[in-house]
């Protein structure tokens, strides 16, 4: 389950070209529902937690899990366990009442490339036959000595995610042309106040919030690991 980089820009290149080849030449958001459907996996949107503690999950098995109807601890609001058959990628509902298409795609992606890549890991290792991700699997954005098992496979998860929503070369090509430059330098940059407007507009451009395009050109040398957040 310990899969290098080189393998997962490799793996992404491989998806891109079989369901979406022109998305390597060309910069648009991935369409992760159509992704599914091409995957034979199911989709639901539900309160799975009465907040946006938990944001997508995915059966492995059938299995059960509590869903809240109105997404809330308001008095009434009791959960109930509901059916899901094997195959099933479920959404937080708390997603789409806040309209943040933007992380939606990528909480989406994420559950699909849990199904491409660890589907056998899960089938084994689970014993109720689903795998939850919670914000701290979102935010798994960098290697450490410390990680346990299932932060690494959350964090390979996150990068492949990444790779297949905004496929190497292609994101490369286009932060350098927005920012004009005429040859793609050898070292990564310092990332500067003045880069916020091309990162947001290519985050636009991919579909995504600031945060998975700011990581992913970290990732791939292009920007200098920065601690402080540009968000102004």
């Amino acid at each position: 389950m310990y899969y290098t980089k080189y393998y997962l820009e490799d793996l992404a290149e491989q998806i891109n070209k079989k369901y979406y080849p022109e998305r390597l030449d060309k910069v648009s958001p991935l369409d992760t529902y159509d992704l599914m459907e091409k995957l034979n996996l199911e989709v639901e949107w539900k309160y799975i937690s009465p907040n946006s503690d938990l944001l997508g999950m995915i059966f492995f098995e059938d299995s059960t899990w509590f869903v809240w109807e109105k997404g809330t601890y308001t008095k009434g609001d009791i959960p109930k366990p509901e059916s899901f058959k094997k195959g099933t990628i479920v959404i937080n509902n708390i997603l789409i009442k806040k309209h943040d298409e933007e992380k939606e795609r990528f909480v989406s992606g994420h559950e699909i490339m849990h199904w491409i890549k660890d589907k056998e890991y899960f089938e084994k290792s689970t014993s109720n036959g689903l795998h939850i991700c919670d914000n701290g699997a979102f935010n798994s954005t960098c290697w450490n000595q410390e990680m346990g098992e299932l932060d690494i496979i959350e964090r390979q998860t996150n990068y492949l995610n990444a790779a297949v929503l905004m496929p190497k070369e292609l994101i490369k090509k286009e932060f350098f042309r927005r920012l004009r430059y005429k040859n793609i330098p050898l070292l990564p940059l310092k990332e500067e106040r003045y880069m916020i407007f091309v990162l947001k507009d290519l985050a636009k451009s991919f579909g995504l919030n600031l945060s998975p395009i700011r990581y992913r050109l970290y990732d791939l040398n292009i920007l200098e690991r920065n601690t402080e957040v540009f968000n102004k």
